[in-house]
């Protein structure tokens, strides 16, 4: 069996992509994410579809591999199997009911029913698990593992598969039922178990019977003594009735005495803490109007203060006037003075301007200086060039005819060369050879089939003698035609090496005048051009504009001496005064010859100093005067308790209220110990214990605890009678525990039963399965020791084992281990081994793809070297379709 192309419609990442397999190796290295893990499944679900489950919340393969686009999904795959070629194409929807399959036959063209939808099982006979464990290597998994599939072809039991799972199902059979007795579970428990958890249940109740009874008994005295409280309450109900009765009699009189008596505390309760709040003295009204208008002033100052510090410049604007003008400051006058000699430096300067080129002709004629800084050609050796440009151009339009000229000649003797090889392969010379095949072949049939024939003899001799007469003929014509291409050649290598000749004499007469024209141009800053001639037409140009511009130039300079001598004098003075500002500025005077801006700059600065001078001085004894007035402020109120983080006004408001309310709280308090002592002595008023709103205070709480003490007499009742029912299902769970003893009996009989012929069973699996497992391990032997050297060794640090399900044991130092005790690296290299001993027990005739998603990521470079060695001794027998994301992965 064999794979011959795929296409991929879509599927995951991989849209419209086709590949061709090869016999033996087909390896693919490309980078992570490219699809490669998508290839190997694509594979996959060509022969065993894609499962889909509608229960599951998980990322399914179904799922993961749906075109991201949300086209359509599947492909199709071409491969050979038992001499016939098929292609297999499947489409994937987002549930299984949606999936297509369909099998062609590539000879026919036609659909055919040599296989089902179930193709991986029915070419392979193993299912998807078994494929996954055997030829399908992806990365992540490369240990295998038993399946009842493998247990039936590794035993070359294929046909005998319904066996080995009525074998499994028997099996499978006896174990759940003895798990239906025996099974832990919160959900589905077993029988044995329900028995155990209701005699548990029982025996629970049983327990509880002594305190249960013990119960019983306290609770009857609990009710009891909680009836002898409720007597007493209701009792003690009745007397604070009649005592509210006779109390509201006698406060209908007391009302207004009590009420002034209750105000009567609360004010002396506000003065007590006024007194606090005045305790270093009350102030006068003087004194603390005086304060008022000291925080009035205060106020006025800060806000003068704070429009003066917005006024202020910057630090770094007043650094820059310091620096500027140090301890002196230019008057008016030394600025007036310095603006008329600025004014006039400007007028020399633009006198001098007036006589110079123009800013456009000066920059003009300071390029055409720079162009002609190596060479100012003259008019002869200017005309000299232009013809020799002119040359160069017309040897170009002959080397091209020259040159298609022996190309043409070229091919025509390229031609004369490809027929004189043909050279007597004519018509006729192929019918006498066919003529002389048929005599020679008439002569031997005369001598071998009827050599005692009448005439026989003749007719061979005739048949013989024209064989070699046509042969003769067949050769002369041969070389007669041979002579003739011969000499049409010899003529067309003549013309074609006259063509070379002249040719060459032409681009060594080229290459003369291109060395020359390019030396004269190399003297000169020329832009890119097409052409030389282009380039020599500029430098025509620009020569003529250069000696224009020269001449006006020398007119120029004769003009602007005088008035050059003038302004330097004046503006040495004048940039020597105004260096020291210039130099804050950062202006360069000099260069620049800005020195108007300057001074107007340094106009404006002069100014704005003057006026933050004047600013500073009236800021700095506003602060005095509000630092004095601040700490008057602070002393008076530090006085008293005040609250942080209010103002000065809300706090000396806040003073004066209190005190104003200190005055009325003294009057108030006098005027009700007046009235209280005069209605006590007219009316001899006695303390009252409690008063009629408190006597109902006291007989609402009564009535709760009456309330709450029925309500509880109630719910010992009736968990009184909660016990009794209690003590009845006791007797009812003692009668239930013994039945279900003897139940449990029976049931632990019946799983001894069970446990016993489940073990039989197991026995006889192994017994069966121990006939193949000596191939497997001597597979597994063989390729450890191709991909480790260390294992060839006589004596050996451990060795390896494969048990019945297909998992690998390390034994070293006389003890068994899990291979997950290995490294990453050692469990893929033994599981390998494990596959391809798998492999080759498996298949025997038909040999399968192995497919291989990158297996070799854990092992090192010796054994990856070892490992890609083995694959391709593999691949002279069978197909493989190896994936890799890297390039010393791949075999060489």
């Amino acid at each position: 069996m064999k794979l011959i192309s795929c296409y991929i419609t879509g599927f995951g990442t991989i849209k419209e992509w086709s590949y061709d397999f090869s016999d033996g190796m087909n390896a693919l290295c490309q980078e992570n994410g490219w699809g490669k893990t998508t290839f190997s499944v694509f594979l996959k679900a060509m022969f065993y579809g894609m499962d889909y489950s509608a229960r599951t919340k998980m990322l399914t393969e179904r799922k993961h591999y749906m075109p991201w686009d949300g086209g359509v999904c599947g492909g199709y795959l071409i491969f050979e199997a038992e001499g016939k070629r098929y292609r297999v194409e499947r489409s994937f929807g987002k549930t299984d009911k949606d999936d297509t399959f369909t099998l062609i036959d590539t000879n026919t063209g036609a659909a055919c029913d040599d296989f089902s939808q179930n193709l991986g099982e029915e070419l392979f006979q193993v299912d998807r698990d078994s494929f996954e464990k055997s030829i399908f290597i992806p990365q992540a998994s490369v240990s295998t593992a038993m399946t009842d599939s493998l247990n039936a072809k590794m035993g070359n039991l294929a046909s005998a598969k319904d066996d080995i799972n009525n074998f499994d199902e028997a099996l499978n059979r006896v174990s759940e039922v003895r798990k239906n007795y025996t099974r832990r579970s919160k959900v589905n428990n077993g029988k044995i178990n329900v028995i155990k958890e209701e005699i548990s249940r029982c025996s629970e109740v049983i327990d509880k019977k002594a305190a249960i009874l013990d119960g019983y008994r306290k609770q009857f005295d609990k009710l009891e003594e909680k009836k002898k409280s409720l007597n007493w309450m209701e009792a003690e109900k009745n007397r604070i009735t009649e005592a509210i009765r006779t109390q509201s009699k006698r406060e209908q009189d007391m009302g207004a005495y009590r009420q002034q008596k209750e105000f009567l505390e609360k004010q002396q309760e506000e003065m007590n803490v006024l007194d606090d709040f005045f305790a270093t003295g009350l102030p006068s009204e003087e004194e603390h109007a005086k304060l008022e208008d000291v925080e009035r002033q205060y106020d006025m100052s800060r806000r003068t203060e704070k429009d003066l510090a917005i006024k202020l410049p910057p630090e770094q604007q007043i650094k820059k006037w310091e620096d500027l003008f140090g301890d002196q400051v230019p008057d008016e006058e030394d600025l007036s003075k310095w603006k008329d000699m600025s004014v006039r430096v400007q007028e020399l300067r633009m006198q001098g301007e007036h006589s110079k080129l123009s800013e456009e002709a000066t920059a003009q004629l300071d390029q055409l200086k720079y162009f002609f800084a190596n060479k100012v050609p003259t008019e002869e050796e200017l005309s000299q060039i232009e013809k020799d440009v002119v040359e160069l151009s017309r040897l170009d339009g002959r080397i091209v005819e020259q040159d298609e000229n022996y190309r043409n000649i070229k091919a025509r003797v390229d031609m004369a060369q490809k027929t004189g090889r043909t050279a007597g392969k004519t018509a006729g010379v192929l019918v006498l050879f066919i003529l002389f095949a048929a005599l020679l072949l008439g002569g031997f049939s005369f001598r071998i089939l009827a050599p005692e024939a009448d005439g026989s003899t003749i007719y061979q001799i005739l048949c013989f003698v024209g064989a070699a007469a046509t042969g003769v003929a067949a050769i002369m014509q041969i070389g007669r035609i041979r002579s003739l291409h011969r000499n049409k050649q010899e003529d067309l290598q003549g013309q074609l090496a006259e063509a070379a000749e002249a040719l060459a004499q032409s681009r060594e007469t080229r290459e003369v005048l291109a060395i020359r024209c390019k030396a004269f141009l190399a003297d000169f800053k020329l832009t890119p051009a097409d052409s030389m001639q282009q380039m020599v037409y500029e430098i025509r140009v620009n020569l003529d504009h250069y000696v224009r511009l020269r001449d006006e130039e020398h007119q120029a300079t004769a003009q602007t001496t005088d008035a050059v001598e003038e302004m330097a004098d004046l503006r040495m003075e004048l940039y020597t005064i105004l260096d020291r500002y210039a130099q804050v500025y950062h202006m360069d005077l000099y260069h620049e010859g800005n020195e108007a801006d300057l001074l107007e700059q340094l106009k404006k600065d002069k100014n704005a100093y003057e006026e933050y001078i004047h600013c500073r001085k009236q800021l700095e004894l506003i602060r005095l005067t509000m630092e004095e007035q601040k700490r008057l402020l602070e002393k008076y109120l530090g006085r008293f308790p005040l609250e942080e983080g209010t103002s000065l006004q809300e706090q000396l408001h806040l003073i004066r209220s209190k005190r104003q309310r200190y005055g009325q709280l003294q009057e108030e308090i006098a005027s009700l110990q007046e009235k209280i002592q005069a209605f006590a002595e007219d009316n001899q008023v006695e303390e009252i214990a409690l008063s009629v709103e408190q006597l109902q205070e006291k007989q609402v709480q009564i009535d709760e605890e009456i309330k709450d003490m029925q309500k509880g007499i109630t719910q010992d009742r009736e968990s009184l009678h909660q016990l009794s029912v209690e003590l009845d299902g006791i007797e009812d769970a003692e009668n239930r525990r013994d039945v279900l003893l003897e139940e449990k009996a029976e049931c632990d009989r019946k799983v001894d039963l069970l446990t016993k012929t489940e073990e039989y069973l197991k026995i006889a699996k192994e017994q069966f399965l121990s006939t193949y497992m000596r191939p497997l391990r001597q597979g597994m032997e063989h390729y450890m020791a191709i991909l480790d050297d260390k294992y060839k060794d006589s004596v050996k640090d451990m060795d390896f084992d494969i048990t019945m399900d297909l998992s690998v044991q390390v034994l070293s130092q006389g003890s068994t281990h899990s291979s997950d005790y290995l490294s990453h690296g050692y469990q893929d290299l033994v599981g390998l081994c494990a596959r391809f001993a798998l492999v080759d027990v498996l298949y025997h005739k038909e040999q399968p793809v192995i497919v291989l998603d990158d297996p070799f990521t854990n092992l090192d470079q010796q054994k990856i070297t070892h490992a890609l060695k083995l694959l391709a001794d593999i691949a002279k027998e069978r197909q493989i379709v190896y994936f890799t994301c890297h390039e010393s992965r791949m075999p060489s």
